[in-house]
């Protein structure tokens, strides 16, 4: 006669078993750790456009902190690199959580801007050029999150896409303002 104890030994014997043969799915745990088969080609190619653009946030907005001549971009600059960093380190725990490769670096285009770029450093034309620069990728980047928000499948790159989204929005509104002020208020 089985005792509730030896129930309960078997009951767990058999689920133990039963997992290690895959016999058994567990949805509530296959829903908290996806895995890259859960993983579009969507939301890896989010994955690593988005690092990539934080990469080129990070480096240009190094660049602006030394190569402005205005104190707002230099600030802007600062505020980029910050909150660019933050949001790639996001990117990069779930690329790997997921086995999903990044770039090792940025595109040939961002690494032609920002060299671009750097040949305008310390004079007034660097400053438009550079928030010339931020608009479209932050724009841009705006339009590949709510895509991935909207038609991507796996919800930890939703989630990542949902978290940057108001933080790239206000970035983007930042550019757009000091570039209609035409430098007014924008003088160190």
């Amino acid at each position: 006669m089985y005792t509730t104890r030896s129930r309960a030994r078997f009951a767990t014997v058999c689920a133990t078993a039963l997992c290690v043969t895959g016999a058994v799915s567990l949805p509530a745990l296959a829903a908290s750790s996806p895995t890259p088969s859960t993983t579009s080609a969507l939301d890896r190619q989010f994955l690593a456009a988005a690092h990539q653009g934080n990469q080129w946030e990070i480096t240009t907005g190094r660049q602006a902190e030394t190569a402005a001549t205005t104190a707002c971009v230099k600030r802007i600059g600062a505020d980029f690199v910050r909150d660019h960093k933050t949001l790639d380190a996001g990117v990069v725990k779930t690329a790997a959580q997921l086995g999903v490769t990044l770039p090792a670096g940025q595109t040939n285009a961002q690494l032609r801007q920002t060299a671009a770029l750097n040949t305008l450093a310390g004079t007034p034309a660097y400053d438009t050029a550079w928030l010339k620069a931020q608009y479209p990728a932050h724009t841009q980047t705006l339009a590949l999150i709510d895509k991935e928000i909207a038609t991507g499948t796996n919800p930890l790159v939703k989630s990542l896409a949902k978290s940057a989204r108001p933080v790239v929005a206000q970035h983007t509104q930042m550019v757009n303002q000091h570039m209609q002020m035409a430098h007014g208020m924008c003088h160190s």
